[in-house]
Protein backbone atom coordinates (compact mmCIF):
# COMPACT_ATOMS: atom_id res chain seq x y z
CA UNK A 1 0.00 0.00 0.00
CA UNK A 2 2.60 2.33 0.83
CA UNK A 3 4.48 1.45 -2.60
CA UNK A 4 1.32 2.71 -4.30
CA UNK A 5 1.43 6.01 -2.37
CA UNK A 6 4.74 6.79 -3.32
CA UNK A 7 4.22 6.14 -6.71
CA UNK A 8 0.75 8.07 -6.78
CA UNK A 9 3.19 10.98 -5.01
CA UNK A 10 5.81 11.11 -7.70
CA UNK A 11 3.38 10.59 -11.07
CA UNK A 12 2.22 13.74 -9.62
CA UNK A 13 5.03 15.44 -9.18
CA UNK A 14 6.56 14.62 -12.44
CA UNK A 15 3.46 16.10 -14.41
CA UNK A 16 3.34 19.37 -12.41
CA UNK A 17 7.20 19.67 -12.86
CA UNK A 18 7.04 18.74 -16.29
CA UNK A 19 4.71 21.06 -17.13
CA UNK A 20 6.43 24.75 -16.93
CA UNK A 21 7.87 27.04 -19.63
CA UNK A 22 11.90 27.66 -20.03
CA UNK A 23 12.56 30.81 -21.83
CA UNK A 24 16.23 31.06 -23.22
CA UNK A 25 17.78 34.26 -24.95
CA UNK A 26 21.32 34.26 -25.80
CA UNK A 27 23.58 36.88 -28.06
CA UNK A 28 27.22 35.37 -28.34
CA UNK A 29 30.43 37.21 -28.28
CA UNK A 30 33.61 36.30 -29.59
CA UNK A 31 37.08 36.10 -27.30
CA UNK A 32 38.57 39.79 -27.01
CA UNK A 33 41.44 38.29 -29.44
CA UNK A 34 39.86 38.54 -32.52
CA UNK A 35 40.26 40.67 -34.94
CA UNK A 36 38.59 41.18 -38.57
CA UNK A 37 40.69 43.87 -40.69
CA UNK A 38 37.75 45.04 -42.16
CA UNK A 39 36.08 49.01 -41.98
CA UNK A 40 32.86 49.60 -42.80
CA UNK A 41 33.20 51.16 -46.50
CA UNK A 42 34.07 47.81 -46.68
CA UNK A 43 31.17 45.80 -46.44
CA UNK A 44 27.48 46.79 -47.48
CA UNK A 45 24.67 46.20 -45.12
CA UNK A 46 22.19 44.31 -46.71
CA UNK A 47 19.41 43.65 -43.81
CA UNK A 48 18.36 42.01 -41.24
CA UNK A 49 17.79 37.91 -41.18
CA UNK A 50 15.13 36.34 -39.15
CA UNK A 51 14.16 32.59 -38.76
CA UNK A 52 11.49 31.17 -36.75
CA UNK A 53 9.88 27.68 -36.44
CA UNK A 54 7.95 25.36 -33.98
CA UNK A 55 9.35 21.85 -32.90
CA UNK A 56 8.11 19.50 -30.95
CA UNK A 57 9.83 16.77 -29.26
CA UNK A 58 9.03 13.42 -27.28
CA UNK A 59 10.30 12.53 -24.22
CA UNK A 60 12.15 15.74 -25.01
CA UNK A 61 15.08 14.85 -27.34
CA UNK A 62 13.04 12.62 -30.39
CA UNK A 63 11.62 15.05 -32.66
CA UNK A 64 8.33 14.93 -33.85
CA UNK A 65 7.26 16.69 -37.20
CA UNK A 66 8.73 19.71 -38.54
CA UNK A 67 10.97 19.54 -41.57
CA UNK A 68 14.01 17.32 -41.84
CA UNK A 69 16.97 17.89 -44.07
CA UNK A 70 17.38 22.06 -43.54
CA UNK A 71 20.00 22.64 -41.51
CA UNK A 72 21.75 25.93 -41.40
CA UNK A 73 25.62 26.58 -39.85
CA UNK A 74 27.42 29.44 -38.40
CA UNK A 75 30.53 29.63 -38.07
CA UNK A 76 33.56 26.66 -37.89
CA UNK A 77 33.49 23.76 -36.06
CA UNK A 78 31.25 22.08 -33.85
CA UNK A 79 27.69 23.40 -33.95
CA UNK A 80 29.62 27.37 -34.72
CA UNK A 81 28.54 30.01 -32.51
CA UNK A 82 25.18 28.14 -31.20
CA UNK A 83 27.20 25.19 -29.74
CA UNK A 84 24.89 22.78 -28.63
CA UNK A 85 21.79 24.13 -29.27
CA UNK A 86 22.42 23.57 -32.84
CA UNK A 87 21.86 19.95 -33.01
CA UNK A 88 18.06 20.07 -32.53
CA UNK A 89 15.58 20.16 -35.18
CA UNK A 90 14.17 22.91 -34.67
CA UNK A 91 17.43 25.54 -34.50
CA UNK A 92 18.11 23.98 -37.97
CA UNK A 93 14.90 25.18 -39.68
CA UNK A 94 14.89 28.49 -37.87
CA UNK A 95 18.84 29.20 -38.69
CA UNK A 96 18.08 27.79 -42.30
CA UNK A 97 15.03 29.74 -43.12
CA UNK A 98 17.07 33.04 -41.85
CA UNK A 99 20.03 32.43 -43.37
CA UNK A 100 18.14 31.83 -46.87
CA UNK A 101 15.96 35.16 -46.38
CA UNK A 102 19.00 36.67 -47.74
CA UNK A 103 21.17 34.50 -49.93
CA UNK A 104 23.47 37.01 -51.47
CA UNK A 105 25.09 37.43 -47.79
CA UNK A 106 28.71 36.73 -47.42
CA UNK A 107 28.27 36.64 -43.07
CA UNK A 108 25.75 37.28 -40.61
CA UNK A 109 26.92 39.12 -37.21
CA UNK A 110 25.73 39.27 -34.31
CA UNK A 111 23.47 35.81 -34.26
CA UNK A 112 20.73 36.02 -31.07
CA UNK A 113 18.11 33.35 -30.46
CA UNK A 114 15.02 33.21 -28.60
CA UNK A 115 14.12 29.78 -27.75
CA UNK A 116 10.95 29.37 -25.72
CA UNK A 117 10.25 25.47 -24.49
CA UNK A 118 6.85 24.41 -23.10
CA UNK A 119 6.96 21.40 -21.19
CA UNK A 120 4.25 18.95 -21.70
CA UNK A 121 3.48 15.39 -20.88
CA UNK A 122 5.98 13.06 -22.17
CA UNK A 123 7.31 15.94 -24.53
CA UNK A 124 7.82 19.62 -25.10
CA UNK A 125 7.45 22.20 -27.99
CA UNK A 126 9.53 24.43 -28.35
CA UNK A 127 9.46 27.68 -30.03
CA UNK A 128 12.36 29.38 -31.70
CA UNK A 129 13.69 32.86 -33.19
CA UNK A 130 17.05 33.65 -34.79
CA UNK A 131 17.93 37.23 -35.77
CA UNK A 132 21.01 38.29 -37.41
CA UNK A 133 22.40 41.52 -39.26
CA UNK A 134 23.68 40.17 -42.73
CA UNK A 135 26.43 41.79 -44.83
CA UNK A 136 28.09 41.52 -48.01
CA UNK A 137 31.69 42.22 -48.84
CA UNK A 138 32.16 45.09 -51.59
CA UNK A 139 33.40 43.91 -54.65
CA UNK A 140 36.53 46.90 -55.87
Amino acid sequence: MKLLKYLFILSVSVLLISSCTRRTKSTPSTNLNVQVNFNMEDLEYIGEVTGSSKQSYLFGVIPVGGRRFHTGAIGIGNGGFLGNLSVRRGVNNALYDALMSKPDADFVLPVSYFVESDGMFLGRKDSIIIKAKAFKLKVK
